[in-house]
């Protein structure tokens, strides 16, 4: 058994809570693996250079919606998804949701819960999508669904439903635009799967408090 006792202090320091959090051997082992895959993870070009962004999103007479990104080498988004498969695929016994589903169960009740949902919902709908929103016919573009139409109809797997929305959508923005919608997505998970990855250092690295 591995027991951490974890400080929380509110965003405005006005408040502090003492989180007691006790996980068995097979939970700490999960989490060591979570932290092996992370810093292979956060060594990737598309990281090390900064995150994609989305800079600007225009109407242009002759060609419809226009999208400026961030400048990105999509030979590096590969090499970030490879590198990031242990914990974006969910099945992965140290995936991110695998993760947070442990962080839940033993901060039940406590700061830890509030913290991981927020961190769920970075991962899941990204940066853009609380702020605004693109409707390519009936699909949401900055959509977690999209977003995984993406990761497993073309990158990950070759799911043929998913595969042929999103050729609809490479339709009618181009491909060079829907690459740089996806890649600035991702921008959300990255950031929740480094925040978690330092809230797991934390319990991973706490020495055992004496009874």
């Amino acid at each position: 058994m591995h027991a951490v006792k974890l400080k929380a202090i509110s965003e405005d320091g006005g408040s502090e809570e003492i989180v007691d959090l006790v996980f068995d051997d097979r939970e700490l082992a999960a989490l060591k693996m979570y932290l092996e895959n992370f810093e292979r993870f956060k060594a990737a070009r598309l990281i090390q250079n900064g995150i994609p962004e989305l800079k600007k999103i225009s109407m242009v007479r002759e060609t419809g919606l226009s999208f400026e990104f961030t400048q990105f080498d999509y030979n590096d988004v590969y090499e970030l998804l490879h590198l990031a498969r242990p914990i974006f695929l969910g099945r992965e016994p140290a995936s991110f949701e695998k993760t947070c589903a442990i962080l839940g169960r033993r901060g039940k009740g406590t700061v830890v819960s509030q913290h991981l949902r927020n961190l769920r919902g970075l991962y899941e709908k990204g940066e853009y999508r609380t702020i605004f929103q693109v409707q390519i016919g009936s699909t949401p573009l900055f959509h977690e669904k999209t977003l995984r139409d993406w990761l497993y109809g073309v990158e990950y797997h070759q799911d043929l439903d998913k595969r042929e929305r999103i050729k609809e959508l490479e339709n009618a923005l181009g491909q060079e635009s829907l690459k740089g919608v996806f890649v600035s997505q991702l921008s959300g998970r990255i950031k929740a799967t480094i925040m978690v990855a330092d809230l797991v250092y934390l319990i991973v690295n706490r020495p055992t408090p004496n009874n």
